[in-house]
């Protein structure tokens, strides 16, 4: 049984877990970054490049537990799990390839990239109860990361500050944190009772026939996360990738801020189209947003010296790979929109012709277009600078833009078309204005200028400065937007029904 999906809580929970995400992930990067050597924080980058684009195949058959589950479905999720536990032994043979070559190419790495086998294992349960979470409860997501979030961080401080593990340390870590989660996910779904044990071999074989349909999308989320991976490949060195992984720290938050919204979103427009629904979740969105792009467009020299000074030449990639990030996550929304209106498989997978003729393949196969749109922009860039590792970084940020670009402004059309809604150019207005209101107390105050050489002698004013920020642009917000006041009443009001329980 599907439980009741409540957009804009679920939707703060986890925006409030990515808020707490940015300050915790700061803490770990900053850690991990100041702590390696650029050759060894952009082995690391490679790393989890590789496992998340090795676990993103589990999405072949997990986005159908999600549809069908959500639809009635009460063997779906644990058909899901089989098919997940069964994928691991393919799974770990093609890990172990990418490692060889990597080793191959790098001409060292080979045992750090053995020892980060089990961070893929662990991210193929992580996605798959990530993805049931997001038709049944999406607020675990947030509640997930709080737990994954402040475990990482302090497993960071004592292996890889105190007991002096590096690498390693930094790999272990990370791989108790993501089993930490998956467990709290595991029992969590297990509670609500999603994961009941049952399981169907008639969806088995139905899934993995219509396979072709999720794969699109699962191939673009291969080609998104295997970015890095890629680029060491191609340019023959991990240097670009400990740039890029600079970078893309303003990408995380950013879609994150987008994930906040969709799994609730997806949910709600499975079962009703309600324009409504679309733009709340764009409004939440910008308001997400608009303060992290002004600091990261504002602040990119800044930041990027506060993970290292060595960095601070790779500032130019922070605030591009956070434009990128924001077409991206509005292209999430607006495909997310469209994928769930679609009602082609709402009695079952129905046949090839049609599937191919729904937004279930249309909505993927354009996503994995403009990826292959940014690949093929982004290796003779790559070839073109392979001496030079910064121009390299940037001439990817920029490729992923050019490729994002006209698919945003495709998706748009087409959601507008098939769940009437109107852009929330109000709130949008608000958003500007409160982001440049920002700006301009970054720039007054001159928080621009500074470069963070010793990190706790400029890491307390720097975290004042960028709550002064927040606040400015939480209060401009609010004085223009009547959403924003309407917004605010109704989260104290939850919160004074919640302390009188």
């Amino acid at each position: 049984m599907t439980h009741r999906i409540r957009l804009r809580y679920s939707t703060i929970v986890n925006y409030a877990s990515m808020l707490y995400r940015i300050a915790v992930a700061v803490g770990f990067v900053v850690i991990v970054a100041r702590r390696l050597s650029v050759e060894e924080f952009g082995l690391w980058g490679i790393i989890f490049s590789a496992s998340n684009m090795l676990a993103a195949l589990v999405a072949l058959w997990s986005m159908w537990a999600q549809r069908f589950y959500a639809r009635g479905r009460e063997d779906a999720p644990g058909t899901g799990l089989i098919l997940t536990l069964i994928y691991w032994a393919p799974g770990t043979l093609a890990y172990l390839g990418v490692s060889f070559l990597e080793e191959r190419i790098l001409g060292w790495g080979l045992g750090y990239m053995l020892l980060g086998l089990p961070i893929f294992l662990l991210l193929t349960l992580n996605n798959y109860f990530s993805g049931l979470a997001n038709v049944s409860k999406p607020e675990l997501l947030g509640y997930r990361g709080f737990l994954y979030d402040t475990s990482r961080l302090i497993f960071a401080y004592l292996m890889v500050v105190q007991l002096e593990k590096g690498l390693l340390g930094a790999l272990l870590a990370v791989e108790l944190s993501i089993l930490l989660g998956v467990v709290y996910l595991g029992f969590a779904l297990r509670r609500i009772n999603v994961l009941k044990g049952r399981y169907s071999l008639q969806l088995m074989r139905e899934w993995l026939r219509a396979f072709y349909i999720p794969l699109a999308g699962t191939l673009t989320q291969f080609m998104r996360t295997g970015l890095r991976a890629v680029v060491s490949w191609v340019s023959g060195s991990e240097v670009p990738v400990a740039y890029l992984n600079v970078g893309f720290a303003s990408e995380a938050p950013l879609l994150q801020a987008s994930q906040a919204a969709t799994p609730a979103l997806y949910a709600r427009v499975l079962k009703e189209k309600r324009g409504a629904d679309v733009e709340e979740a764009l409004r939440l969105y910008l308001l997400f947003a608009g303060y992290m792009l002004a600091t990261f467009t504002v602040l990119s020299k800044t930041i990027a010296s506060l993970y290292n000074p060595e960095y601070a030449e790779a500032h130019l990639v922070i605030p591009l790979i956070a434009a990128y990030a924001a077409m991206l996550s509005l292209v999430s929304i607006y495909g997310t929109t469209l994928r769930g209106a679609e009602e082609v498989d709402r009695e079952g997978v129905p046949s090839y012709r049609l599937l191919l003729g729904s937004q279930l393949f249309r909505v993927p196969a354009a996503r994995l277009g403009a990826i292959l749109l940014s690949y093929a922009l982004a290796i003779p860039a790559l070839i073109h600078y392979r001496e030079d590792p910064l121009r390299s970084a940037e001439a990817v940020a920029v490729a992923l833009i050019a490729g994002t670009s006209p698919l945003l402004m495709s998706f748009y059309k087409q959601a507008r078309r098939m769940v009437p809604h109107r852009f929330p150019s109000r709130e949008l207005g608000a958003v500007l204005t409160g982001s440049a209101a920002t700006t301009i107390y970054y720039i007054a105050m001159g928080v621009n200028d500074i470069r963070v050489t010793k990190f706790w002698d400029y890491a307390p004013s720097l975290a004042l400065h960028l709550a002064a920020g927040l606040a400015i642009y939480g209060i401009v917000i609010y004085m223009l937007s009547p959403w924003m006041r309407r917004l605010v009443r109704d989260a104290l009001a939850f919160a004074r029904s919640g302390l009188n329980r």
